[in-house]
């Protein structure tokens, strides 16, 4: 476009006005340029101004803390009407959530514009109508773009350019929309053609000398080579790179920015053009201090750069394994095609991020009750529901941890079905008489550890996973994501008096269950978007009673003792403690699942806390949980998924 009458044309509420007085308005206005995150007016301040939107965008935002965002403005929209044309304060925060360049009314020259035009207030009274529709059905509002950069402050560090493709196909087979990315390479300048209107400062680029620089690689993914000079400033890359997102803003929903170009300045300019940053890193360090609140910075240590391994215990950072899949000719294709091998996983995972569209589950305790837990898994990934990552509790934190080892659901399956047999009820038993216990717990631990392979701490997952335990002396929830794997299981399900307590660091720890048998909190706290929490332990049902329990009832007739003191028909002191635990987890439990997004109870009202030999049946209840749990499943990640899929 020549000029800004020509920008003028094509703003609606100028559309009323011929080319000669177009050009006596083009002389009203004051022109003015703002960067990410300036604030052009607050919520309640003295409202005397009117402002178009030339280039950028904008936040419009009510609230207490004014975070919510209710519209966004662009290119040709405008806001501070309703002040002028009221007399009041302004009724929200507007800020700019890119560059943006504004042309500003005082309030004389508006009067004077559009208070005597009837078609003028005839176009402000529908725009304030579907303002205040929006607002009355609590409609919020995003972006129309999201700009990623994908990029690494230390020079020499493998990894971006493959993360940005990845996460770049995932993000388009999560939402449907079309993803470009933005190969920035070392480069010479002038830079001429499509490429050199776009990072201009000028106000329109050629339409279709752009589109046929773009490049399709696959269906909905597209590629851009852009150019970087060395030695300039951050604001001299801050500047081209918001020309960029204004002009394809409307073509792409999604940008990222493949910042190969190891270029100070523009790693440095990254949060003035960016709403999230992709950061290779070689090890963890604090993030910097002065970044804006709205955005996003994430860290991605990549295993082929030697990095130190950390432990996987939280949506970030994320850990890129040591995995051939990343070397294939095509490991785009292989990601988008296998979401769970264990290349896959922290790419889906950073996609979903990304979304705000994270799944954890949460896994109560509840010993063979817990079996439940692999049906509702067969069914979650039938049913296409990723899982980023686990917390467990008891039962719950050996099943969490196999899973987040990249144990299958069908070979725990398998696993449940072997070792539930009657044959194998005393596998786990080992008196002690020197440990606050009955078991001392080795052999529990001997049963499992083989299970896990190679795998023995944290730092080996292939998901984010944590335990919860209780620490016995002050009743403090303790969750667990680092050290030694069977530890943090063995701690997690130490049955009071009936296995001994373990001791990590300083804390002395029993059951989870004791304090939070259904870790919703944790998981919300390890990161994820989504928390879906499964309490598998019933209420007490009344006649309902285990083989031992049958057993020691039956013994106790023959006991002369039990005749005396009315003790003959009293539950022995295993059901006491197990009662009293089921009981406790029931109704701790279900309260402590109160922030998850969605809550799956198994009706296991017939089953007993030691009938692992019953677990087809268990499995299969876990299953019947989850399918009826399925519509409010999907309904939750919808929702997530929603304000970014694909429109019409």
């Amino acid at each position: 476009m020549a000029d800004l009458q020509d920008i003028l044309s094509t703003i609606p509420i100028f559309s009323f006005l011929g080319r000669n007085e177009l050009a006596a308005v083009q002389e009203l206005f004051v022109e003015s340029t703002h960067q990410k995150g300036d604030v052009i007016c607050h919520l309640g301040d003295e409202g005397d101004t009117f402002h178009v939107v030339l280039d950028g965008e904008l936040e419009v935002l009510v609230g207490e803390k004014e975070d919510k965002v209710i519209a966004v403005l662009k290119r040709g929209d405008f806001f501070g009407e309703m002040a002028l044309l009221q007399g009041g304060k302004r009724t929200a925060t507007v800020s700019c959530a890119r560059r943006v360049r504004l042309m500003t009314l005082d309030r004389t020259s508006f009067n004077s514009l559009f208070l005597k035009n009837p078609k003028a207030l005839e176009y402000f009274t529908r725009v304030l109508c579907k303002r205040l529709a929006s607002t009355s059905k609590g409609e919020s509002s995003r972006g129309s773009t999201m700009a990623i950069s994908v990029g690494s402050r230390t020079t020499g560090l493998k990894g971006k350019t493959l993360v940005a493709r990845c996460v770049a196909a995932v993000l388009h087979d999560l939402t449907g929309n079309d993803v470009l990315v933005l190969n920035v390479r070392l480069g010479e300048e002038p830079v001429t053609g499509a490429v050199g209107q776009l990072i201009s400062s000028s106000l329109g680029a050629n339409a279709a000398a752009i589109q046929e620089s773009i490049k399709q690689t696959a269906p909905g993914l597209w590629s851009l080579d852009i150019p970087a000079r060395e030695a300039m400033p951050a604001e001299y890359y801050e500047e081209r790179a918001s020309n960029l997102i204004s002009k394809l803003s409307e073509r792409f929903p999604f940008l990222i920015f493949d910042l190969a170009a190891e270029l100070p300045g523009l790693v440095n300019s990254v949060s003035k053009f960016s709403d999230i940053f992709l950061e290779v890193v070689h090890k963890l360090e604090p993030l910097p201090a002065d970044q804006p609140k709205d955005f996003k910075h994430y860290r991605i240590i990549n295993l082929f750069n030697g990095s130190r391994r950390v432990a996987i215990s939280h949506c970030e950072p994320f850990v890129l394994p040591r995995d051939p899949a990343y070397a294939a000719d095509d490991p785009t294709a292989f990601i988008r095609a296998n979401g769970r091998a264990i290349a896959s996983l922290p790419i889906h995972r950073v996609a979903r991020k990304i979304l705000g569209a994270t799944v954890g589950l949460a896994l109560g305790g509840g010993a063979a009750f817990g079996i439940a837990h692999l049906g509702v898994l067969k069914v979650l990934e039938q049913n296409g529901i990723p899982i980023d990552m686990l917390a467990g509790c008891s039962q719950g934190s050996i099943i969490g941890v196999g899973y987040a080892c990249g144990i299958t659901t069908e070979e725990m399956i398998d696993i449940a079905l072997k070792l539930g047999k009657r044959s194998n009820a005393l596998l786990a038993v080992d008196l002690t008489f020197t440990k606050p216990g009955l078991l001392a717990g080795d052999r529990f631990i001997n049963i499992f550890a083989p299970f896990l392979g190679r795998k023995s701490t944290f730092k080996d997952l292939v998901l984010p996973g944590k335990t919860v335990a209780t620490d016995i002396r002050s009743g403090e929830r303790i969750p667990i994501g680092s050290g030694s794997l069977t530890a943090a299981f063995r701690a997690s399900a130490s049955v009071p008096m009936v296995f001994a307590p373990i001791r990590i660091g300083d804390n002395i720890l029993v059951d989870g269950g004791v304090s939070d048998p259904v870790p919703a909190e944790v998981v919300n706290a390890m990161g994820a978007d989504l928390c879906i929490a499964v309490n598998v332990v019933p209420p007490l049902k009344l006649g309902v009673e285990n083989a031992v329990s049958h057993f020691m009832r039956q013994a106790n007739k023959f006991n002369p003792m039990s005749y005396l003191g009315d003790s003959q028909d009293m539950p022995n002191m295993f059901d006491i403690i197990m009662n009293a635990m089921q009981v406790l987890q029931y109704e701790l439990g279900n309260f402590k699942a109160i922030s998850a997004d969605v809550l799956i109870n198994p009706e296991l009202s017939d089953f007993t806390w030691v009938e692992y030999y019953r677990s087809d049946e268990l499995i299969q209840r876990g299953v019947d949980a989850a399918e009826r749990a399925m519509p409010a499943i999907n309904r939750a990640y919808g929702q997530k998924l929603a304000p970014w899929k694909k429109r019409g």
